[in-house]
C-alpha cells in the first residue's frame, strides 16, 4: 500500500505541478498556442493506451506490469526535465502519460485485489485523498521550483519519488500468481488486441490534431481540421466494428463496456473531467494574468480546490462503505459542483478574495464528493476478473473527456483573445503577440493606460473558458441517474458465476 500511495501521489503531482508552470514555460519557449498540448499531450496517451493497460493487467503479472508502467512515467519525467524546446516538452509529456495509463489502472487493480468490495470505497477513497494530496502541493511545489529555481525541477522531482515507489512495489507488494501466467509471453501478447490498440491511438491523434489547429488559427471549417474529424470518426466506427467482431477477445469487450453502469460511469467520469482540467489548468492562468502573482502565489491560490475536493472524497468514500449506494453521492456532488462552476463565471477583475475562495471550495466540495463513485459503481456489477478492464475503460474516459475538453477549452481561450484582435478592440496593442508571450508577461506588454482594457478582454477570454465546463457538470448529474442501486456491502461474486448481463 506504501508503493501504491506514492505512486498515486506521483502521478498526482504531476497532473498539477506544471499548471502553474505554464506561464513560464510559455515565456520561455514563446509557446503559447502550445499550452494545451503540455496537458493534452499527457492525456492523449494515458486515455489512448489505458484499456490495453487493462489487459495487460488482466493477463499479465500485476507486479510486473505496474513496474514497465513505473519507468515509462519516469522516462518520460526525465525528457520533460531536460527538454531544449517545445516540442520536445510535449514528447517526454506523451510519454509520462503512457506510463500514467498503467499507474492507473493498476492501482485501482491492486486495491480492488487486496480489499473486500465493502471496504473498497474507503480505500478508493485514500487513492483519491492521495490525488487531493498531490494535487494541494503540486502547484505549490511548482511554484517553488518556477519562482526559486526552474520550471524543470516540475519534472525532475518525480525521479527521486519514482524510485521510492518502485523500491516499495518490489519489497512489500506481491500478489499471487494468476492461472493466465502459466502461458507462454508471446501467446499472451497476442491476447491484447494490438490492432484495436492502433486503431483507437490513430483516433485520438486525428482528433486532437484538428483541435491544435484551431487553436493556431485555422478555421473549423477548413479542409485540414474537417479531414482530421472525419478521418477520427471513420476511424472511430471501425474501431466499434472491431471490437464487436472480437467479442471477448476485444481491447474493450462490447459485454462489458455496454453494462448499464459500466457505460454511466464511464460517460461520468468523461464529463467531470472535463469540467475539471480546464479549471485547475486555467484558474491559475488568471490569477497569474489578472491579479498579477507570481506562480508561487498563483499554487497557494489553489490550495482551497484541492485540499476541500480530497478531504470531501474521503467522506463520500466513508458514506457509501457505510450505506452501500454509490448513486446519491453521485447524484449530489455532481449537483453541487456545477453550482459551483456557474460561480466561477461571474469572477470579475475586481473579484474578491472571498469570490474566488468562496467558489472554489463550493466546486471542488460537489466535485469531490462525486468524483470516484464511478469507480467504486463498477466494482459492484462486475466480477474480479473484468474490474480491469472495467477500470481502465472508466480511467479511459476521464483522460479522454480531460484531454478533448482541454483542448476545446484552449482554443475557446484562443479564439477569443484572436476575436478581439480582428475586432481592433485596443488599437494600439498586438493581442496576437501578448498570446505568444505567455501570461507570466502580461503586465508588461502593455502602457498602464491600456492595461484595465486588456485585463477586461483577458478576464472575458478567461470566464468564456469557465462556461464551457457548465454544460458538462449539468450531463454529470443526468448520467448519475443511470448507475444502479447495487450495494457494495454485496460482493458480485456471491450473486453469480457467470459474466454480466446487460
Amino acid at each position: 500500500m506504501i508503493g501504491l500511495m506514492l505512486a498515486v501521489f506521483l502521478i498526482s503531482i504531476d497532473r498539477t505541478i506544471i499548471s502553474t508552470a505554464i506561464p513560464y514555460i510559455t515565456h520561455q519557449f514563446q509557446s503559447t498556442p502550445d499550452i494545451g498540448w503540455y496537458g493534452s499531450a499527457y492525456m492523449l496517451t494515458a486515455c489512448a493506451f489505458q484499456p490495453l493497460f487493462g489487459k495487460i493487467f488482466m493477463i499479465f503479472s500485476v507486479k510486473k506490469a505496474y513496474l514497465v508502467a513505473m519507468f515509462l512515467f519516469e522516462l518520460g519525467s526525465l525528457l520533460c526535465g531536460v527538454a531544449p524546446d517545445s516540442t520536445t516538452l510535449i514528447v517526454g509529456r506523451a510519454i509520462a502519460g503512457f506510463g500514467c495509463a498503467g499507474i492507473t489502472t493498476g492501482s485501482f487493480v491492486v486495491v480492488a485485489a487486496a480489499v473486500p468490495l465493502r471496504l473498497r470505497p474507503i480505500f478508493m477513497a485514500v487513492v483519491g485523498l492521495m490525488f487531493g494530496v498531490g494535487a494541494t502541493t503540486g502547484p505549490i511545489l511548482g511554484g517553488v521550483f518556477t519562482d526559486l529555481a526552474t520550471w524543470r525541477w516540475c519534472f525532475y522531482i518525480n525521479l527521486p519519488i519514482g524510485g521510492l515507489a518502485v523500491a516499495a512495489m518490489m519489497l512489500f507488494f506481491n500478489p499471487k500468481k494468476k492461472k493466465c501466467e502459466r502461458r507462454g509471453f508471446m501467446e499472451r501478447v497476442m491476447d491484447l488486441d494490438i490492432i484495436g490498440n492502433i486503431l483507437l491511438l490513430g483516433a485520438c491523434i486525428m482528433m486532437f490534431l484538428a483541435f491544435e489547429m484551431t487553436t493556431q488559427g485555422v478555421l473549423w471549417s477548413s479542409a485540414q481540421v474537417i479531414g482530421l474529424l472525419s478521418g477520427c470518426g471513420v476511424v472511430s466506427v471501425i474501431f466499434i466494428v472491431w471490437q464487436w467482431w472480437k467479442g471477448e477477445e476485444a481491447l474493450m469487450p462490447p459485454r462489458i463496456i455496454t453494462q448499464r453502469t459500466v457505460a454511466a460511469s464511464c460517460a461520468h467520469s468523461l464529463t467531470i473531467y472535463g469540467a475539471l482540467i480546464n479549471f485547475t489548468f486555467f484558474l491559475p492562468v488568471w490569477f497569474q494574468a489578472i491579479r498579477d502573482v507570481s506562480a508561487l502565489q498563483s499554487g497557494v491560490y489553489m490550495i482551497p480546490f484541492f485540499l476541500v475536493n480530497a478531504v470531501f472524497t474521503l467522506i463520500a468514500g466513508i458514506f457509501v462503505s457505510k450505506v452501500g449506494y454509490v448513486t446519491p453521492p453521485a447524484i449530489l456532488g455532481a449537483a453541487i459542483g456545477t453550482v459551483g462552476l456557474g460561480m466561477m463565471t461571474t469572477l470579475r477583475v475586481d473579484a474578491t478574495t472571498a469570490e474566488w475562495v468562496g467558489y472554489q471550495v463550493l466546486t471542488s466540495a460537489g466535485f469531490g464528493i462525486s468524483i470516484q463513485q464511478g469507480f467504486t459503481a463498477v466494482q459492484t456489477v462486475l466480477t474480479q476478473d473484468e474490474l480491469a478492464i472495467g477500470t481502465a475503460a472508466v480511467v479511459a474516459a476521464q483522460s479522454l473527456g480531460a484531454a478533448v475538453f482541454l483542448s476545446v477549452g484552449n482554443s475557446v481561450f484562443q479564439n477569443q483573445l484572436l476575436q478581439a484582435t480582428a475586432s481592433r478592440a485596443l488599437p494600439d496593442i498586438d493581442i496576437k503577440k501578448l498570446i505568444d508571450s505567455g501570461a507570466a508577461s502580461f503586465h508588461h506588454l502593455v502602457p498602464p493606460s491600456q492595461l484595465p482594457k486588456l485585463l477586461q478582454i483577458y478576464n472575458s477570454a478567461l470566464m468564456a473558458v469557465f462556461t464551457t465546463t457548465i454544460p458538462l457538470g449539468a450531463l454529470a448529474v443526468f448520467i448519475s441517474c443511470f448507475m444502479e442501486w447495487k450495494s457494495v456491502k454485496v460482493d458480485v461474486e456471491e450473486k453469480r458465476e457467470v459474466p454480466v448481463d446487460n
